[in-house]
């Protein structure tokens, strides 16, 4: 039997935690959005993750997937470099920074998970015929399905009628296909045996992410009081 790619529901303390970082994180977003900075900020954090995923494409594209795979990357890649422009739009007609062309640095945080993600990718590569794709895709899945969520938060919250709804009800729906196509690609490149190891991989990766959960959403909450309270910081 394929397994399963969705992520298991949380029980027990990983599900009070994932309570937890629900609730801050809805709380960083009120008072991120009660800023003019905060809103640019928001916008900011994305762009990034848009520019992030990009550059993580164009990296992959540089060895040889297969025809099939190197046609997908390319859609998804056009994809990221749409939603990039559109939040570099966006931050910019709310008086943030035109877009330089250089791609943004991650946080701190971010960059942590994201090494830890690559060196977790490194360990496993060897354990799947198809190579260092299948952790890469496993990773841009577990990534995907954590934007996804992001923004179904994000959307819920500020309702239809807030002038960003379009733009985050927009990328979200390219998410949600984006997840569906990595789940469909691993599907085909893992093969029955190795499905072990990849549920392994996923589980791993997806431990990874909810070990920075806490620490990312009171950041988020800290840096939206910070901007409330003094929108130049």
């Amino acid at each position: 039997m394929p397994i399963d790619l969705q992520p298991p529901p949380p029980r027990g303390w990983a599900a009070r935690q994932a309570r937890w970082v629900a609730r801050i994180k809805c709380a960083a977003l009120r008072q991120l959005h009660a800023s003019a900075a905060g809103e640019r900020l928001l916008l900011r954090v994305y762009l990034i993750g848009e520019e992030a995923t990009e550059i993580a494409l164009a990296s992959d594209l540089a060895g040889t997937p297969p025809d099939w795979l190197a046609r997908q990357m390319e859609h998804h890649l056009a994809d990221e470099r749409r939603h990039a422009a559109a939040f570099a739009a966006e931050l910019a007609a709310r008086g943030g920074p035109a877009p330089s062309g250089e791609p943004g640095r991650p946080d701190l945080l971010s960059r942590r998970k994201i090494a830890q993600w690559r060196a977790l990718a490194q360990r496993y590569g060897g354990q799947f015929g198809a190579g260092m794709i299948v952790p890469a895709f496993a990773i841009g899945l577990c990534a995907e399905q954590m934007a996804s969520r992001v923004l179904q938060r994000h959307c819920a919250l500020i309702g239809a009628g807030h002038p960003l709804h379009p733009l985050l009800s927009g990328v979200l729906a390219d998410e949600d296909r984006h997840v569906r196509l990595c789940s469909h690609t691993l599907e085909r490149l893992v093969a029955p045996q190795e499905q072990p190891a990849l549920a392994a991989l996923l589980e791993r990766i997806r431990a990874i992410d909810r070990s920075w959960g806490v620490t990312g959403a009171i950041g988020m909450y800290l840096a939206g009081l910070a901007l409330r309270l003094r929108p130049a910081a």
